[in-house]
């Protein structure tokens, strides 16, 4: 079997260029972050539970992320319960720093869309929780 590597030219040395994936989804949801995430534990993460509250991961935000990483994502969330504008939380998964070496480019890919449809059909019968397409300035 051949895989294909992208190889990129810097500083007149071939080296790899690898992905770098990440996004965000937005849940409205008037349940705590730990009740939250023990959902989508269960509907999403074969049960991994959420934890790390008690490390502040965000400096004024509260947030919980699963442990180990899920292939060398993260998968973190965060923020506040709520329905208002500036309530809800957060679901992000992103990859870990550790992969990104100083002398691999990288290209970026945003999952947003791809959650945003995994999440909703997850979570399609909890009326406690509502799903919505993450909104970022570029």
């Amino acid at each position: 079997m051949k895989v294909n590597v992208e190889w990129c030219r810097r500083d007149q040395n071939m080296v790899p260029k690898i992905p770098y994936f990440f996004g965000y989804v937005i849940l409205k949801s008037n349940l705590s972050i730990e009740e939250v995430g023990n959902i989508l534990s269960d509907r999403l993460f074969g049960g991994l539970p959420f934890g790390g509250k008690e490390q502040c991961l965000y400096e004024e935000v509260p947030a919980i992320f699963i442990e180990p990483f899920i292939l060398g994502f993260n998968i973190i969330l965060s923020g506040y319960g709520g329905f208002g504008e500036d309530e809800g939380y957060v679901l992000e998964t992103r990859q870990d720093k550790k992969f990104s070496i100083d002398y691999v480019q990288s290209s970026h890919y945003r999952l947003d869309e791809y959650l945003y449809l995994l999440v909703k059909d997850a979570l399609k019968d909890i009326s406690e929780i509502v799903v919505e397409r993450a909104v970022y300035e570029e």
